[in-house]
């Protein structure tokens, strides 16, 4: 959530209006194609998007695809400085796009957070294992944040390039459910 906050704030601040809209809510249900542009994105867990979101796309797909969109993924292995697991994070990203039949301006694969403190005992204990596997801190007293903000800033100035809307006010960003 707090990526897609700082997106949608990044429109706003360019002079756009944003609906952020949570694909497993209710609210996904009654959007109306009156947009010039949408982001859409989630995390990625066990190597999958939210079924929300794909489900989301499918059920939209026709206005999304007549109009510029972007899509960005989030997960902890963007964060890692591995040739390998940043190959990996890109390639759940494509196939995600491919399966939707997207047609993206722009695509981005975002570092998120190490929420430790949010986790239930058996979440953090596995997180932290892997965390030691892959070199990260494993202090689980404390969230460990891995968010490039500038790179996701220069992902909002991409869109806006790309789809020519750099000067245009109506631009919806759309997410799924939390992480």
């Amino acid at each position: 959530h707090k990526i897609a906050e700082f997106i949608a704030e990044r429109l706003r601040i360019r002079g756009h209006r944003v609906d952020l809209i949570d694909t497993a809510t209710a609210a996904a249900e009654q959007v109306t194609p009156i947009y010039q542009g949408a982001i859409l994105g989630g995390p990625v867990h066990q190597q999958k998007h939210p079924a929300s979101l794909a489900e989301f796309v499918k059920r939209n797909h026709d206005w999304l695809v007549a109009m510029p969109t972007a899509v960005f993924s989030v997960s902890l292995s963007a964060a890692l400085d591995d040739l390998e697991s940043r190959i990996e994070v890109q390639r759940l990203l494509n196939e995600f796009v491919d399966d939707c039949a997207l047609r993206p301006v722009a695509t981005r694969c975002i570092a998120g957070a190490l929420k430790y403190t949010r986790y239930d005992y058996f979440k953090r204990l596995m997180m932290r294992m892997i965390a030691r596997q892959r070199g990260q801190t494993t202090d689980t007293s404390k969230d460990c944040e891995y968010t490039e903000w500038t790179d996701v800033e220069a992902f909002v100035d991409e869109f806006l390039a790309a789809a020519g809307l750099a000067g245009t006010a109506s631009v919806s960003r759309i997410r799924p459910a939390a992480t």
